[in-house]
């Protein structure tokens, strides 16, 4: 656990003008900047930002270009769509980063470019050219009786994005890149994916993918009430590939990466599509048409 964060600052601050040649390519988030040392000691715990969500969803008429990641990611035509947006941040408030390293290293650890012999964790993104942490999270869309109606596992290039306040205080950031193999002429790209301690990772709702499509011509959401529920870091059996992951001593089920708490994964925010969304989006998040879907998922904004 990171400690004496105050009475280091001036030590870290000098220790931050030297180090990490790569910032320079990377937009920092806002707060404080100390060490960027990880911190192992202890265990992670991950939460879902339950007012972040409730606070930034919107449903739009929006124009899906080709151009769009969302379209492979949801397997979407392109075309003036329904959607509903939603804004997902997920804070490490345990006591120790989320440290993956570099996903290179998982998927090829021999480094003779057969990624036969990975060890799962990661998964390679067409769209947006970089590794992604596989089953991250799932989004769901529940009805007013309790039927899961749209559901969908959500991989993250995952890194640091927003600060959070712990009990600590706001700690530094450490993890940034997301990493890529060597393809198409282009060098291997080496990442460095984790959560840090006091961080949070976000991914604003103009990004690829965070949408649930209402006007899917085989299903159809209708006006009405409902929740849209978070999971970070899910359960799943412990089969196959992913038989030997860490495993919640309490519910007997497997799940990506280890934490001190798997109860308090889940986030929700009750919502209400309406018959007509206008042209600036009805919800929380509304008033503002991105024209344009980010695409730069290694660089995203905060908001």
């Amino acid at each position: 656990m990171r400690v004496a964060r105050l009475a280091a600052v001036s030590a870290a601050l000098t220790l931050v003008t030297c180090t990490h040649a790569d910032r320079s390519a990377l937009v920092a988030p806002p707060g404080p900047e100390f060490a960027h040392v990880q911190d192992l000691d202890g265990t992670p715990d991950l939460i879902v930002d339950a007012k972040r969500l409730a606070d930034s969803w919107v449903v739009y008429d929006q124009e899906l270009k080709e151009s769009f990641c969302s379209l492979e990611e949801g397997n979407t035509p392109p075309g003036v769509h329904r959607v509903l947006r939603f804004t997902v941040t997920t804070p490490n408030i345990g006591t120790a980063d989320i440290a993956l390293g570099d996903p290179n290293k998982h998927v090829d650890p021999n480094g003779d470019g057969d990624f036969s012999d990975s060890d799962g964790l990661y998964e390679f993104n067409t769209c947006h050219r970089h590794f992604h942490f596989r089953n991250y999270a799932t989004y769901e869309l529940i009805d007013g009786s309790g039927r899961i109606i749209k559901a969908r596992k959500h991989g993250f290039c995952m890194i640091d994005v927003t600060p959070w306040q712990s009990d600590g205080g706001v700690g530094s950031w450490v993890y940034r890149i997301c990493g890529r193999p060597a393809r198409d002429g282009l060098p291997i790209v080496h990442g460095n994916q984790g959560i840090s301690v006091g961080y949070a990772d976000t991914y604003f709702k103009w990004l690829g993918g965070q949408y649930f499509l209402l006007d899917d011509p085989t299903e159809p959401v209708p006006p009405g009430d409902y929740t849209i529920r978070i999971e970070v870091n899910p359960p799943f059996p412990c089969l196959g590939i992913d038989a030997n992951r860490p495993k919640d001593p309490i519910t007997g089920m497997c799940h990506m990466f280890a934490e001190s708490n798997y109860a308090n994964n889940v986030g929700e925010a009750h919502i209400t599509i309406p018959d007509h969304p206008g042209k600036t989006g009805f919800g929380p998040g509304g008033g503002q048409d991105p024209v344009d879907e980010i695409i730069d998922d290694e660089n995203r904004p905060d908001k």
